[in-house]
């Protein structure tokens, strides 16, 4: 029987992320965030972790991200500092299509063996995340995706 408090793996990664970039060209303008939506309380990012069984195509889920951030193009913009003298607090989303980041990452674990781990609460999860380098939230991109796999044959990087 496995503990809750077993600890799963790192993820390694072979290559640094890149950025995806909308497929065609999208708007290039600011948009204002609401005095709802830019509260300093809620200056902070927010992680999500979907696990899938099924093998994914790396090449077209890049391709499909690209397609879907022509739509959603805010996504591949960047947040902002608005330049307005009297309020300099207030935050802006600069739509440029700079791209959202996408890291491909590898681990040692099974989708069935992360459940088994994971039935209880456990932190540890947080390890399967890219970890963006930046100063403050606003030099990371409002979209990151991450892509861990197990590969078929596991190998250890020296």
């Amino acid at each position: 029987m496995l503990q809750s408090h077993q600890e799963l793996p790192d993820c390694f990664y072979l290559a640094q992320p890149i950025l995806i970039t909308p497929h065609s060209p999208t708007p290039n303008h600011f948009l204002y965030l609401s005095n709802l939506d830019d509260q300093n309380f809620l200056r902070f990012s927010i992680k999500y972790l979907y696990l899938y069984n099924k093998a994914i195509d790396i090449e077209r889920l890049k391709s499909s991200l690209s397609r879907v951030l022509v739509d959603y193009y805010p996504l591949a913009g960047r947040l902002r500092r608005r330049n307005n003298e009297e309020n300099d607090d207030k935050l802006e989303v600069e739509c440029n299509g700079s791209g959202a980041l996408f890291a491909e990452a590898f681990m040692d674990i099974t989708a069935q063996h992360f459940l088994e781990i994971s039935n209880k609460p456990n932190w540890s999860w947080r390890k399967l995340l890219y970890r963006s380098q930046g100063l403050s939230f606003l030099d990371i991109p409002p979209l990151v995706v991450q892509a861990s796999y197990r590969p078929t044959v596991f190998f250890s990087i020296k």
